[in-house]
Protein backbone atom coordinates (compact mmCIF):
# COMPACT_ATOMS: atom_id res chain seq x y z
CA UNK A 1 0.00 0.00 0.00
CA UNK A 2 1.19 3.53 -0.72
CA UNK A 3 1.51 6.09 2.06
CA UNK A 4 -1.63 7.86 0.81
CA UNK A 5 -3.73 4.69 0.83
CA UNK A 6 -2.69 3.27 4.21
CA UNK A 7 -5.81 2.48 6.28
CA UNK A 8 -5.69 3.91 9.80
CA UNK A 9 -6.63 1.79 12.82
CA UNK A 10 -7.09 2.70 16.48
CA UNK A 11 -6.84 -0.02 19.13
CA UNK A 12 -8.45 1.06 22.43
CA UNK A 13 -7.82 -1.32 25.33
CA UNK A 14 -7.32 -1.75 29.05
CA UNK A 15 -4.83 -4.18 30.57
CA UNK A 16 -4.03 -4.78 34.23
CA UNK A 17 -2.15 -8.10 34.09
CA UNK A 18 -0.85 -7.24 30.59
CA UNK A 19 -2.81 -9.99 28.80
CA UNK A 20 -5.11 -7.68 26.84
CA UNK A 21 -2.05 -5.59 26.08
CA UNK A 22 -0.38 -8.64 24.55
CA UNK A 23 -3.42 -9.22 22.33
CA UNK A 24 -3.46 -5.54 21.31
CA UNK A 25 0.24 -5.72 20.42
CA UNK A 26 -0.27 -8.88 18.35
CA UNK A 27 -3.16 -7.31 16.46
CA UNK A 28 -1.15 -4.14 15.82
CA UNK A 29 1.86 -6.12 14.61
CA UNK A 30 -0.15 -8.00 11.99
CA UNK A 31 -2.08 -4.94 10.81
CA UNK A 32 1.16 -3.00 10.44
CA UNK A 33 2.73 -5.91 8.56
CA UNK A 34 -0.19 -5.71 6.14
CA UNK A 35 0.36 -2.00 5.54
CA UNK A 36 -1.91 -0.28 8.07
CA UNK A 37 -1.07 2.71 10.22
CA UNK A 38 -1.95 1.66 13.78
CA UNK A 39 -2.36 3.74 16.95
CA UNK A 40 -2.79 2.11 20.36
CA UNK A 41 -4.49 3.80 23.31
CA UNK A 42 -4.55 2.16 26.73
CA UNK A 43 -7.34 3.42 28.97
CA UNK A 44 -6.18 3.80 32.59
CA UNK A 45 -8.49 3.57 35.58
CA UNK A 46 -7.51 6.50 37.82
CA UNK A 47 -10.52 6.48 40.15
CA UNK A 48 -9.28 6.64 43.75
CA UNK A 49 -12.19 4.50 44.92
CA UNK A 50 -10.61 1.53 43.16
CA UNK A 51 -7.08 2.40 42.11
CA UNK A 52 -5.67 2.78 45.62
CA UNK A 53 -7.06 -0.61 46.63
CA UNK A 54 -6.10 -2.69 43.63
CA UNK A 55 -4.62 -1.09 40.55
CA UNK A 56 -1.67 0.55 42.28
CA UNK A 57 -0.02 -2.82 42.92
CA UNK A 58 0.89 -6.11 41.29
CA UNK A 59 1.21 -8.80 42.50
CA UNK A 60 -1.68 -8.55 44.96
CA UNK A 61 -1.26 -9.92 48.48
CA UNK A 62 -4.91 -10.96 48.91
CA UNK A 63 -6.27 -11.13 45.34
CA UNK A 64 -9.81 -12.34 46.04
CA UNK A 65 -10.45 -9.83 48.83
CA UNK A 66 -8.88 -6.89 47.02
CA UNK A 67 -10.43 -7.59 43.63
CA UNK A 68 -13.83 -7.95 45.29
CA UNK A 69 -13.67 -4.32 46.44
CA UNK A 70 -15.08 -3.28 43.07
CA UNK A 71 -17.38 -6.27 42.53
CA UNK A 72 -20.65 -4.43 43.23
CA UNK A 73 -19.72 -1.44 41.07
CA UNK A 74 -18.66 -3.71 38.23
CA UNK A 75 -21.85 -5.80 38.30
CA UNK A 76 -23.99 -2.63 38.43
CA UNK A 77 -22.23 -1.31 35.30
CA UNK A 78 -20.81 1.71 37.10
CA UNK A 79 -18.22 3.95 35.45
CA UNK A 80 -15.12 5.47 37.01
CA UNK A 81 -12.56 8.18 36.41
CA UNK A 82 -10.17 7.26 33.61
CA UNK A 83 -7.23 8.68 31.69
CA UNK A 84 -7.81 8.71 27.93
CA UNK A 85 -4.77 9.02 25.63
CA UNK A 86 -4.94 11.74 22.99
CA UNK A 87 -5.19 9.13 20.21
CA UNK A 88 -8.55 7.97 21.61
CA UNK A 89 -9.98 11.48 21.98
CA UNK A 90 -9.74 12.79 18.42
CA UNK A 91 -8.89 11.29 15.05
CA UNK A 92 -10.44 10.11 11.82
CA UNK A 93 -9.80 6.34 11.79
CA UNK A 94 -10.87 3.81 9.19
CA UNK A 95 -11.39 1.14 11.88
CA UNK A 96 -11.59 1.11 15.66
CA UNK A 97 -10.71 -2.02 17.64
CA UNK A 98 -11.98 -2.19 21.23
CA UNK A 99 -10.31 -4.77 23.50
CA UNK A 100 -11.49 -5.38 27.06
CA UNK A 101 -10.64 -7.97 29.69
CA UNK A 102 -13.70 -9.71 31.08
CA UNK A 103 -14.42 -8.77 34.70
CA UNK A 104 -17.13 -10.88 36.36
CA UNK A 105 -18.40 -11.80 32.86
CA UNK A 106 -18.84 -8.08 32.07
CA UNK A 107 -16.96 -5.46 30.07
CA UNK A 108 -14.27 -4.02 32.35
CA UNK A 109 -15.02 -0.73 34.08
CA UNK A 110 -12.25 1.24 32.30
CA UNK A 111 -13.50 0.29 28.82
CA UNK A 112 -17.16 0.82 29.81
CA UNK A 113 -16.19 4.24 31.16
CA UNK A 114 -14.50 5.09 27.88
CA UNK A 115 -17.43 3.88 25.78
CA UNK A 116 -19.78 6.06 27.84
CA UNK A 117 -17.53 9.14 27.46
CA UNK A 118 -17.90 11.99 24.93
CA UNK A 119 -14.51 11.03 23.49
CA UNK A 120 -15.85 7.67 22.33
CA UNK A 121 -18.60 9.32 20.28
CA UNK A 122 -16.04 11.54 18.56
CA UNK A 123 -13.97 8.47 17.62
CA UNK A 124 -16.76 6.01 16.77
CA UNK A 125 -19.45 8.09 15.08
CA UNK A 126 -19.97 6.60 11.62
CA UNK A 127 -16.92 4.33 11.87
CA UNK A 128 -16.65 0.53 11.63
CA UNK A 129 -15.51 -1.15 14.83
CA UNK A 130 -14.61 -4.61 16.07
CA UNK A 131 -14.68 -5.92 19.63
CA UNK A 132 -12.29 -8.20 21.50
CA UNK A 133 -12.74 -10.04 24.80
CA UNK A 134 -9.90 -11.50 26.88
CA UNK A 135 -11.08 -13.91 29.58
CA UNK A 136 -10.75 -17.31 31.19
CA UNK A 137 -13.94 -18.64 29.60
CA UNK A 138 -17.05 -16.43 29.65
CA UNK A 139 -16.92 -13.76 26.95
CA UNK A 140 -20.42 -13.36 25.49
CA UNK A 141 -21.71 -10.66 27.85
CA UNK A 142 -18.51 -8.66 27.47
CA UNK A 143 -18.67 -8.67 23.67
CA UNK A 144 -22.37 -7.83 23.56
CA UNK A 145 -21.96 -4.96 26.00
CA UNK A 146 -19.06 -3.50 24.03
CA UNK A 147 -21.05 -3.74 20.81
CA UNK A 148 -24.15 -2.10 22.29
CA UNK A 149 -22.20 0.79 23.79
CA UNK A 150 -20.16 1.37 20.64
CA UNK A 151 -23.30 1.34 18.48
CA UNK A 152 -24.89 3.89 20.80
CA UNK A 153 -21.95 6.13 19.88
CA UNK A 154 -22.74 5.77 16.18
CA UNK A 155 -20.26 3.00 15.40
CA UNK A 156 -20.93 0.30 12.79
CA UNK A 157 -20.23 -3.24 14.04
CA UNK A 158 -17.80 -5.20 11.83
CA UNK A 159 -16.62 -8.28 13.75
CA UNK A 160 -15.67 -9.75 17.13
CA UNK A 161 -13.13 -12.16 18.64
CA UNK A 162 -12.45 -13.72 22.02
CA UNK A 163 -9.14 -14.85 23.50
CA UNK A 164 -9.13 -17.27 26.43
CA UNK A 165 -6.70 -18.60 29.01
CA UNK A 166 -5.24 -22.10 28.97
CA UNK A 167 -6.93 -24.86 30.98
CA UNK A 168 -10.51 -25.42 32.16
CA UNK A 169 -12.55 -22.99 34.22
CA UNK A 170 -11.51 -24.24 37.71
CA UNK A 171 -7.83 -24.86 37.04
CA UNK A 172 -7.42 -21.66 35.05
CA UNK A 173 -9.00 -19.73 37.96
CA UNK A 174 -6.60 -21.28 40.48
CA UNK A 175 -3.69 -20.60 38.16
CA UNK A 176 -4.77 -16.98 37.69
CA UNK A 177 -5.16 -16.40 41.45
CA UNK A 178 -1.68 -17.81 42.02
CA UNK A 179 -0.29 -15.52 39.36
CA UNK A 180 -2.05 -12.50 40.86
CA UNK A 181 -0.65 -13.27 44.31
CA UNK A 182 2.91 -14.23 43.39
CA UNK A 183 3.45 -12.33 40.13
CA UNK A 184 4.65 -15.46 38.35
CA UNK A 185 3.12 -18.76 37.19
CA UNK A 186 2.58 -21.46 39.83
CA UNK A 187 2.93 -25.11 38.90
CA UNK A 188 0.53 -26.63 41.44
CA UNK A 189 -2.28 -25.67 43.83
CA UNK A 190 -4.40 -27.82 46.14
CA UNK A 191 -2.59 -30.85 44.76
CA UNK A 192 -3.56 -30.01 41.17
CA UNK A 193 -1.20 -29.45 38.29
CA UNK A 194 -2.01 -26.02 36.91
CA UNK A 195 -2.04 -24.75 33.33
CA UNK A 196 -0.22 -21.52 32.45
CA UNK A 197 -2.12 -18.61 34.07
CA UNK A 198 -2.45 -16.44 31.02
CA UNK A 199 -3.33 -16.60 27.33
CA UNK A 200 -3.21 -19.82 25.37
CA UNK A 201 0.01 -20.29 23.44
CA UNK A 202 -1.71 -19.82 20.08
CA UNK A 203 -3.10 -16.34 20.81
CA UNK A 204 -0.71 -14.59 18.41
CA UNK A 205 -1.78 -16.86 15.55
CA UNK A 206 -5.41 -16.20 16.44
CA UNK A 207 -4.75 -12.44 16.49
CA UNK A 208 -3.09 -12.60 13.08
CA UNK A 209 -6.04 -14.47 11.57
CA UNK A 210 -8.52 -12.00 13.05
CA UNK A 211 -6.51 -9.00 11.85
CA UNK A 212 -6.23 -10.47 8.35
CA UNK A 213 -9.97 -10.94 8.19
CA UNK A 214 -10.61 -7.36 9.27
CA UNK A 215 -8.19 -6.05 6.68
CA UNK A 216 -9.69 -8.09 3.86
CA UNK A 217 -13.34 -7.33 4.72
CA UNK A 218 -13.18 -3.82 6.15
CA UNK A 219 -9.88 -2.10 5.43
CA UNK A 220 -8.97 -3.29 1.93
CA UNK A 221 -12.01 -1.53 0.41
CA UNK A 222 -10.90 1.65 2.21
CA UNK A 223 -7.41 1.42 0.73
CA UNK A 224 -8.82 0.76 -2.72
CA UNK A 225 -11.12 3.77 -2.45
CA UNK A 226 -8.23 5.97 -1.31
CA UNK A 227 -6.11 4.83 -4.26
CA UNK A 228 -8.95 5.59 -6.64
CA UNK A 229 -9.50 9.10 -5.25
CA UNK A 230 -5.79 9.94 -5.56
CA UNK A 231 -5.58 9.12 -9.28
Amino acid sequence: MSAESKPTVLIVYHSYTKQTGRVAAALAKQLEARGCEVSKAMIELTDERYGSKLFSQFPVKHPLAQISTMLVAQLRHKTGEIRIPAEAQTGDYDLVLIASPTWWIQTSMPIRSYLESPAARVILDGKPFATVSVSRRYFGFNLRQQQRLAEQNGGRFADKAHFVSAGGQVKSMLSWLGYMRHGEPKQRSLGLKLPPPNLRSDFEEQASTFADGLLDRVLQPVATANEGSST
